[in-house]
């Protein structure tokens, strides 16, 4: 017998009688010997895995994968390696494996049915472990095919107390909500304390009272309630929003802008994040941005009546009063159509308004605010934009279309300097 064999032998010995540890040692000397025995890897993977050494049973897994990649029970015996390291998506994807070398393992389905559990996946994990079940039940092996039905169970019945949790919790804040919009809003700030008492790590309880305490002026505890829901789920649009309108209420523009930029990075298509930001950027009088984000929510959702409302104030600011009636009556149209009667006549008294202004001998338009010289011509401007892409008429004319595209009802000048600025930015 070669000795390399005869310390593989050795090694299996130990293992059977749960001397992993001789056993490892064994293996190590038939490796040395022998550095491609791929079994010599794979055993002493599972000794290390007795042992409590899982980093050290992966670099084994991996070392006879490279020597053998068509091994499926390496991979699954990696595979639960990766979960007792908390690595789910990694045994998730040695399952995966396995089944593409052989589509009716039931450990790998198995495996599989646990990781999806683990990463929330509770459907896909159902499905999993009912296909391993029935691999188990046409092999007879009546204990693993009770695991897996056993698993389906707890799963659906985690279904069921989340769908619970979710209706009670939906309800709750509901009625938190219809007494926001009643105008009691003390009676909603206590419902939330009682919440947040109850479930401190609740992180939509303490957004709703972050808006809440900030209806009632008490501006800094609801930053410290939104910075509070925020820490316990970074993805909270809602919070990023309701702390840029607080910032807004403060004065503090910059703050209120970089909230609704970081809520944009995890939805870009988040309407009510353009609309804040526009306006900050109207309060600091930055209006061509205003206008920009103002259009980008129209965009994004042609019947939201607050964009086409506040679009209007900002043009109002720069006397483009064709402009802002044409938004205060595409607003009313909406307001009309969802049977709000006290926000459509409210549009309308603004319509009103504008049109009882007086008209100043110069009045100002759309293009002067974007504009660096309020006497450029519209020829003008399509001859810089030609010129900036190389004389291309059809390359500029492409651009200014994108431009139209993303921001409808702005006049021709604004979309050919829209177009040189965004060119310019890009290089």
């Amino acid at each position: 017998m070669d000795q390399e064999q005869e310390f593989y032998n050795r090694g299996l010995e130990k293992a059977q009688a749960g001397d992993f540890a001789g056993a490892v040692r064994e293996f190590d000397r038939a490796l040395r010997i022998n550095p491609q025995l791929v079994e010599a890897y794979y055993k002493r993977g599972r000794c290390r895995f007795e042992l409590g050494d899982r980093t050290g049973a992966i670099a084994d897994y991996n070392q006879a994968l490279q020597l053998q990649p068509e091994r499926t029970e390496i991979y699954l015996s990696r595979g639960l390696t990766k979960l007792a390291l908390k690595d789910n998506a990694g045994a998730l994807a040695d399952a995966e494996q396995s089944l593409k070398l052989n589509n009716n393992l039931a450990a790998a389905y198995s495996l599989q049915g646990t990781a999806y559990r683990r990463l929330g996946n509770l459907a896909e994990a159902i499905a999993s472990f009912k296909q391993a079940a029935n691999i188990y039940l046409a092999e007879k092996d009546k204990q693993n095919c009770q695991r897996c039905i056993d698993s389906i169970t707890e799963i659906q019945a985690e279904q069921n107390r989340d769908r619970t949790a979710l209706v009670t919790h939906t309800g709750f804040y509901y009625q938190v909500l219809q007494k926001v919009q009643r105008g009691n809003l003390r009676e909603a700030w206590e419902d939330l304390n009682w919440l947040i008492q109850t479930d401190p790590n609740d992180a939509q309880a303490y957004s709703y009272r972050g808006m809440v305490l900030s209806k009632l002026g008490y501006y800094q505890q609801a930053i410290n309630d939104l910075n509070q829901a925020l820490q316990l789920n970074s993805q909270n649009l809602k919070a990023y929003c309701y702390r840029a309108i607080v910032r807004i209420e403060m004065g503090d523009y910059g703050g209120a802008i970089n909230d609704c930029d970081r809520a944009l990075q995890i939805d870009p298509n988040y309407i009510d994040a353009y609309i804040y930001r526009g306006n900050a950027h109207h309060k600091s009088a930055n209006h061509r941005l205003a206008i920009e984000d103002y259009s980008r929510a129209i965009q994004e959702k042609s019947d939201d009546p607050q964009a086409y409302y506040q679009r209007a104030s900002v043009r109002l600011d720069f006397e483009d009063l064709p402009g802002a009636i044409d938004d205060y009556q595409q607003a009313a149209n909406i307001y009309f159509n969802r049977g709000d009667w006290q926000q459509y006549r409210k549009a309308l008294d603004q319509i009103k308004k504008v049109q009882s202004r007086p008209q100043r001998s110069q009045r100002k338009n759309s293009s002067d605010f974007f504009s660096q010289t309020k006497s450029t011509s519209l020829t003008e401007l399509q001859n810089q934009l030609i010129r900036m892409v190389g004389g291309y008429r059809d390359i500029a004319e492409r651009l200014v279309d994108i431009a139209r595209y993303k921001y409808p009802g702005m006049p021709e000048e604004w979309y050919w300097e829209k177009a040189m600025r965004d060119l310019e930015r890009d290089r």
